[in-house]
């Protein structure tokens, strides 16, 4: 009873704020979830919810700046065309909250869009991160407020902000053995003095006609620095932009930080963004956290989460988990098929399923399952989704797996 008076004076609390709301949007609803008040301009059908980051000072030039002047994080809603809602927002970040929000913010269906300043020497650094999406209302409306609720928790537990991502990187001389991260990324690495670059080019044209390639930047490109068990990585993703939010994902689950999405060039087509990044770890899982995302760039490895692989599995899809055989003995998903990736026969065997029913693969770690999606492709599969982090990430979510009798 209590928590229904408290949304009916929430609601009543922000009804002066908003006038003449369009009946198909549920003004209210968006202000509710939200937890903020919100503005209506009925000229454009938009309901505006704002949230101005006033809990920490902002200087900017050596000026401390009111949220006025532009640290005011906002989220638009306006009736959806296709579908009922469509969300876009820009939120008001600190660098050490940029990621994890990032993450609550895709995990809840937004799309990132962009990340980037908008000021010189401020103090704390201050980072836009642009959004949207389309779908209920309900879902966007709590995927905005998962991204506001993972800001304060960041901010509730360290009220400073930090300026690092973790443990000083600060190793004695650089000792990268490039001939593993060559076997996981399946190119050459140029090397120098420890470290190791691998440079992969893509190709866009300009209005003249010139190409824009490898070696006039438009590459992906990964450099690694450190030993092998303690590393560094930062580089650049050049996706398309239908490419974007899946990379994204792919690197965030992986653990690899993003610190700019933005574009380097006007009028190029097909358009290409670029989103940098920087992580540490052991190097290998480093290069293997990248190749993931290089196959789901290509847009042959749909990675889904263990909930929405369970969900598609119990529904009647095909599973297939492309483990060698022993690997499959000792634990798989239930009603898998075993189709190693790696045999002589995986196309001709994979070739003979049913192309009208989603596949599902899974492997242990991802890696060999998002390979496996890319030659389903190749056949002529057009519904494959690849298990992200595996068989691992799926018993972790509390699944139990199947194991054959010696």
């Amino acid at each position: 009873m209590k928590t229904r008076l408290d949304a009916l004076l929430f609601a009543c609390a922000i009804a002066p704020l908003i006038t003449a709301p369009a009946a198909a949007l549920d003004t209210n609803r968006i202000a509710q979830i939200t937890g903020l008040p919100g503005t209506w301009t009925a000229s454009e059908g938009v309901f505006k919810v704002t949230a101005p980051r006033n809990d920490l000072p902002v200087s900017v030039d050596g000026w401390r700046m009111p949220p006025f002047m532009g640290l005011t994080t906002w989220a638009g809603f306006v009736e959806g065309k296709k579908v009922e809602t469509m969300v876009a927002g820009d939120l008001v970040l600190f660098e050490d909250e940029v990621n994890p929000v990032m993450t609550a913010a895709l995990e809840g269906g937004l799309s990132v869009t962009a990340l980037h300043n908008h000021f010189f020497f401020d103090d704390p650094q201050v980072y836009f991160m642009h959004i949207g999406g389309e779908g209920t209302t309900e879902k966007l409306a709590g995927a905005v407020k998962a991204a506001l609720a993972k800001q304060k928790e960041i901010r509730a537990a360290n009220p400073k902000p930090g300026r690092a991502f973790g443990p000083a990187f600060a190793p004695g001389t650089n000792a990268i053995n490039a001939a593993p991260l060559e076997s996981s990324i399946g190119q050459k690495a140029q090397t120098k003095d420890g470290m190791a670059k691998f440079v992969i080019g893509r190709e866009t044209k300009m209005p003249c006609g010139c190409a824009m390639t490898k070696e006039m930047g438009v590459n992906t490109w990964a450099a690694f620095a450190g030993t092998d068990d303690n590393a560094a990585v930062d580089g650049d993703f050049a996706v398309r932009e239908g490419e974007l939010q899946p990379v994204l994902r792919s690197l965030r689950n992986a653990g690899i930080n993003i610190v700019a999405i933005h574009h380097h060039m006007t009028h190029e087509e097909p358009r290409i963004l670029f989103l940098h990044y920087w992580g540490r770890g052991p190097a290998l899982k480093l290069a293997d956290s990248l190749r993931r995302a290089l196959l789901v760039q290509k847009g042959v490895a749909f990675n889904v989460s263990p909930a929405d692989f369970e969900q598609a599995r119990v529904a009647g899809a095909t599973v297939v988990d492309v483990c060698t055989a022993k690997e499959f003995a000792a634990g798989h998903i239930p009603g898998a098929l075993n189709l190693d990736v790696n045999g002589p026969d995986f196309a001709a065997q994979a070739a003979k399923l049913d192309k009208s029913k989603p596949v599902l693969v899974n492997c242990h770690a991802g890696i060999r399952g998002a390979r496996a999606a890319a030659l389903f492709s190749d056949l002529g599969f057009t519904n494959i989704m690849n298990l992200d982090g595996g068989s691992h990430a799926w018993e972790a979510a509390g699944h139990k797996p199947v194991k054959q009798r010696p």
